[in-house]
């Protein structure tokens, strides 16, 4: 049977994972731009360029044609400079804290890309900075040294340190719209807490998150995006790291605090797909594969892009007033009531209330 161009996409994928397939690949030079085009629709153009390269040592022949390939090397260079200069700036984020007595630590991004085998290759965003201290503190703070701050809510504000790079500024890593869920997240967040604004790397001198906190923290980000904009492979990718670095005992307490928090079949759903498009090995999984739902994901996945940018069916989501953008995010989200029910259900009831609890203390 032929392979079709999301067979190959995962091949080169499993290629730069250091995966070696079994068998040969013919790519035509019309599917080498759609390698291309597929690899930024999900934020994927450094690694995906790595298989490509490794492919090219296995069969010589198998090269994309010469004037995208320097496009993409030239696409590749700028990811190295980008990810020097987001490290950089976390150095200086994580340091602008500590003078200020807060304890800090850099979440997702370059936390993870440190797991990348190249970490220049992790193609970067924004930089999120978690901090221990009272957000009325910290925004105040952040104002009296003239840093600008914007859209303060329940779990970050935006705070304006860079000109080229976003900065979100953390009081909380992460919520659920179900309160009683949510309930016990921030208790389980609060008790390891301390170990991540502790868990330093000389290597790239800021702190990030151990690995047990980001089997756990990780997977409810992926899921936290399907309520959002959606999520992309990229994401996926950093939890394949994060897997490959964690221990069997650090997976099998991580699986039982997902399942505390209802995220077991979720894990299963997120399994399949790392199983499916990266090849993890079997003995690495949190638990067995669900295949109906891993398969159902990851066509979202593959429709929508990098946080569902390509999606055609979010395009409302970002356009109108505030209210508006929040009545079509409900209204997308409803087609995920049968799968994830407990956080659709909650959602409008959790946006009324952020709404409100925004308004009464000022930040609307």
């Amino acid at each position: 049977m032929p392979m079709t161009i999301i067979d190959k996409f995962f091949y080169l994928l499993q290629m730069a994972m250091g995966k070696v397939p079994t068998h040969s690949m013919n790519i035509a030079e019309a599917e080498w731009r759609q390698l291309h085009s597929m690899a930024i629709k999900q934020s994927l153009l450094g690694v995906i360029f790595e298989g490509v390269q490794k492919l090219s040592e296995v069969q010589p022949e198998q090269k994309p044609p010469l004037p995208l390939l320097y496009e993409w090397m030239g696409q590749c260079e700028m990811l190295k400079r980008q990810n020097q200069q987001l490290n950089q700036q976390g150095r200086e984020l994580c340091h602008f804290f500590k003078r200020e007595g807060i304890d800090s630590c850099i979440l997702k991004g370059q936390g993870v890309a440190c797991l990348y085998e190249n970490p220049a290759s992790r193609q970067p965003g924004d930089i999120d900075i978690w901090v221990n201290a009272c957000r009325d503190d910290v925004v105040s703070m952040m104002r009296a040294k003239g840093v600008g701050v914007t859209v303060v809510d329940y779990v970050n504000c935006h705070a304006a340190f860079f000109k080229d790079t976003e900065v979100e500024v953390h009081f909380r890593p992460t919520w659920f719209y179900n309160p009683y869920v949510n309930r016990k997240v921030q208790r389980w967040i609060k008790r390891n807490r301390d170990a991540q604004m502790s868990n330093y790397d000389k290597e790239v001198g800021f702190y990030y998150p151990t690995i047990g906190f980001n089997l756990v923290f990780s997977l409810i980000h992926i899921y936290r995006h399907i309520f959002q904009e959606g999520i992309g492979l990229r994401q996926l990718m950093d939890y394949y790291f994060i897997l490959t670095h964690s221990s069997a005992s650090e997976r099998t307490e991580a699986l039982a605090t997902l399942k505390s928090f209802g995220l077991g079949k979720f894990a299963a759903t997120v399994m399949y797909i790392l199983r499916r498009v990266f090849d993890v090995e079997e003995s690495l999984l949190l638990c067995e594969p669900n295949v109906k739902e891993g398969e159902f994901l990851l066509s979202e996945i593959l429709r929508g892009g990098n946080f569902g940018h390509y999606d055609d069916r979010n395009v409302g989501a970002s356009i109108g007033n505030r209210f508006k953008r929040g009545l079509n995010n409900v209204k997308r989200n409803f087609r995920y009531l049968k799968r994830y029910p407990s956080e659709v259900a909650w959602m409008p009831v959790w946006k009324v209330w952020h709404w409100w609890w925004r308004k009464r203390n000022g930040y609307l």
